[in-house]
């Protein structure tokens, strides 16, 4: 069972208690961050994308660090033939959370009957 969610910008590809990455926000350590823009789901052989079935699942998230500075990222800048050469470099900021439970109430339509919700059916 995963998803792809879109956290600032960027799509990410999450499932239960994985550690994941993303830029920093602005948030103290240890609190919780519930993550409602799903733009996948996938769970056994149940695809969904209708986005009235996806606003209704969302996933708990908790900041485990905000980290100060991270690895260097190296830009070079060059003419050729001119002489012109310019290195750039920046240390970006980010945060790394933890997945913590996801809401799996609407779901349940899906696992033990064949009810049509949004044009979809449980048995194909």
């Amino acid at each position: 069972m995963y998803a792809i969610v879109e956290l600032l910008g960027k799509q990410y590809k999450i499932f239960k208690n994985i550690i994941i990455k993303i830029e920093k926000i602005n948030i103290n350590k240890n609190s919780i961050i519930i993550i409602n823009k799903i733009l996948f789901f996938c769970c056994k052989n149940i695809i969904i994308l209708d986005k009235f079935i996806l606003n209704k699942i969302f996933f708990i998230g908790r900041v485990l660090k905000n980290l100060k500075k991270c690895e260097k990222i190296n830009i070079l800048k060059f003419n050729r033939r001119k002489g012109y050469k310019k290195k750039l470099g920046f240390k970006k900021k980010e945060s790394i959370i933890i997945i913590e439970n996801l809401n799996l109430k609407i779901l349940k339509y899906f696992l033990d009957g064949s009810k049509k919700i949004g044009g979809f059916y449980k048995k194909w």
